[in-house]
């Protein structure tokens, strides 16, 4: 296929929250196998990718509508703020993506990339893996490789944990033309589950198990009013591993499923539980400065989201979460961290404020617009 540098692809990759996450083991590569549910929220970065003859990855980053504009909303100096710092090299996961998609497809050329980021970085919202997720379902649009390819599931899987559910479910019909990819060109171990994961309808939540890439898709009965808030400052994903306690009898995702899946909102908020939060509030008090004004202003419930340090509620409508955000918003809170584990500004002590949204579930992946570049 000949490279069209014209053609340019968009999309926005959106954040996801976890609902459920329980730790099972601890794994003797480091990791740990959990169980967990997540499901996207509309909170999205943009990200457009146009081919080029040139080899290699070219990526332009910044924040919307710009690094100022994010740095007032936290209440944060522009220009010497690290928490706003985006890598464009090949330690963010776009650059890291597209690099591995050329390898493996043994793709011409190269790609140049703008991505516009709204979800902020080391908030557990896996902004970066969305990202990385888009990137290769842009550039298997562009390159005209099957989305479904079980390559794609194995590029994703190897790049990060999260990346998988990005990808969405596909279609019930793609299982047969994957099935050829899954016997010739990928290890079997991804492409059994590329497979089992395209035979799913698509989806708004989805349940991850082992290290997090095994994906099946749930319905859900009903997609609860949230509001996701960030206090401006990003925790080490390693570090709050480092301080979890696995537990002797985890707790199984089965009973918070099955309320989401019966409508049951009661059980839903009291089943919902993250193994993550109490390791992660010893790292950064802000966490809980945080719920508890989630608390204050009207939640039904709420906790931390993946290893933090982004939280969210749970409301009974959208005007209420507008409501919620806004006051979320209008608090000031001290960037102070009492033990050492999380990336923060030169400034500890000035005032931030919290960065907050009013959201919902949505489902994945997001679409994706072509236009003339």
């Amino acid at each position: 296929m000949s490279i069209d540098p014209s053609i340019l692809v968009t999309t926005r990759p959106p954040a996801k929250l976890n609902f459920f996450l329980e730790l099972l083991r601890r794994r003797e590569d480091g990791y740990h196998d959990i169980d967990t549910v997540m499901a996207a929220i509309d909170w999205c970065d943009r990200l457009s990718i146009r081919r080029t003859k040139n080899p290699g990855v070219q990526l332009h980053c910044d924040w919307s509508p710009s690094r100022a504009s994010m740095a007032g909303q936290l209440g944060l100096p522009a220009s010497e703020s690290p928490l706003l710092d985006i890598p464009t090299g090949e330690t963010n996961l776009v650059h890291r993506a597209l690099d591995q998609f050329s390898e493996k497809f043994s793709i011409e050329g190269g790609f140049e990339c703008w991505l516009e980021k709204q979800i902020p970085a080391g908030a557990g919202m896996g902004g970066a893996s969305s990202d990385a997720a888009s990137a290769l379902l842009c550039a298997a649009a562009l390159c005209s490789i099957d989305p479904q390819s079980a390559l794609i599931y194995e590029i994703a899987s190897e790049i990060g944990s999260d990346v998988p559910f990005f990808l969405g479910a596909a279609s019930s019909d793609a299982a047969a033309s994957n099935d050829a990819a899954a016997s010739t060109d990928s290890d079997p171990r991804f492409a059994a589950r590329a497979l089992r994961f395209a035979a799913r309808a698509p989806c708004f939540a989805a349940r991850a198990q082992g290290r997090g890439t095994e994906i099946t898709p749930v319905p859900i009965a009903f997609r609860p009013h949230i509001v996701a808030a960030f206090p401006g400052i990003s925790l080490s994903t390693a570090k709050v591993y480092a301080g979890c306690q696995v537990p002797d009898s985890p707790t199984s995702a089965d009973g918070f499923l099955a309320a989401w899946q019966q409508g049951d909102q009661r059980e839903f908020g009291l089943r919902k539980m993250n193994r993550l939060a109490e390791p992660a509030r010893k790292l950064s008090h802000q966490i809980d400065e945080i719920l508890d004004s989630m608390w204050r202003s009207g939640a039904r419930t709420c906790q931390l989201t993946g290893s933090g340090s982004a939280c969210f509620a749970i409301v009974g409508s959208a005007r209420e979460a507008r409501t919620m955000a806004k006051r979320l918003q209008a608090i000031k809170c001290c960037n102070f961290v009492g033990r050492d584990g999380a990336k923060v500004d030169a400034d500890l002590k000035r005032s931030s404020r919290m960065l907050a949204r009013a959201t919902t579930v949505r489902s994945v992946p997001a679409p994706l617009q072509y236009r003339r570049f």
